[in-house]
This record gives C-alpha cells, sequence and structure tokens, in this order.
C-alpha cells in the first residue's frame, strides 16, 4: 500500500508531473532490488528474512507503479491489451527464468542469482524511462477523415 502513496508525495513534494513521479515510483521499487542482491552478503538469517522483505516490498510496488503507467500510456480501448500482453510476456518470461533458476542454483548458487534479479529490474527502469511517454498513444489508430469523392 505504501508504494500508491509514493506518487502523489513524489508529485507533491518534487514537483514533477504525475507521469513522472509514476515513473519516479518504478525507479525507487528498482533500485530497492539492490536490497536482496545483498541477501549472500549477510551472516544472520534475520538479516537474510529482513533484505528479502526490501525486495518483496520494492518488486510489488514497481509492479503497481508500472500498471499506473500503463494506463497512461495507453489509451482507454488499450490499457487491457496491453496489460495482458505484459502479463502474458512477464509470465512466460518467469517461466523460463524458473526453470532456468533449478538449473543455474545447483551450479552458481543463490547469491549470484538475486543480483541477476537486481539488475534485470534496474534494467527495467531504464527501459521504462526511456520508452514511457506521457500522452502518448501507442496503439491509437490514426483515424482520418475523407469526405465522399475524396482520393
Amino acid at each position: 500500500m505504501l508504494g500508491g502513496y509514493l506518487s502523489p508525495l513524489f508529485h507533491k513534494y518534487a514537483k514533477v508531473s504525475l507521469f513522472t513521479s509514476r515513473k519516479m515510483v518504478f525507479v525507487f521499487g528498482a533500485l530497492c532490488m539492490v536490497g536482496p542482491a545483498c541477501v549472500g552478503l549477510v551472516a544472520s538469517p534475520y538479516a537474510a528474512i529482513a533484505l528479502l522483505c526490501v525486495g518483496g516490498f520494492a518488486h510489488q510496488t514497481l509492479s503497481g507503479a508500472l500498471y499506473a503507467i500503463t494506463s497512461d500510456v495507453f489509451g482507454k480501448n488499450e490499457v487491457a491489451t496491453a496489460t495482458g500482453m505484459g502479463g502474458m510476456a512477464g509470465y512466460l518470461g518467469a517461466a523460463a527464468f524458473t526453470a532456468l533458476f533449478g538449473v543455474l542454483v545447483t551450479q552458481v548458487g543463490y547469491s549470484p542469482l538475486f543480483v541477476v534479479l537486481a539488475v534485470f529490474d534496474i534494467i527495467a527502469a531504464c527501459v521504462v524511462c526511456w520508452l514511457a511517454r506521457s500522452g502518448d498513444r501507442m496503439l491509437e489508430p490514426q483515424l482520418v477523415a475523407v469526405s465522399p469523392g475524396v482520393k
């Protein structure tokens, strides 16, 4: 729930547009994923659990921000399609990564894989900041008014 409150806070106190504040929440969540990347560096199981909790918070924060960004970028008739396509791609990627994760964990252990997950989220934040533009309606069809008899 806290992740949902970050966007209006960034909007109000950083004096940025609401769309930019949503991207800032996404970046914040991606940067917080550095916490779980450090799980292999701590000796205490309590510290490891705390870092994994930070990762859960971070992941849900950036996930919620991504849904808000999607509704800002796409038109009202395309939001469900864009969200569905993104979800499908995410679940396919998760299935492939899970299959690969099982093999890799026996070879390299868990610590490097947590680092890879953090790097993936930071790359995703860069992609979102680069590609997402407020007001762009990337899938909205261009309507051209043509009078009868005009070619």
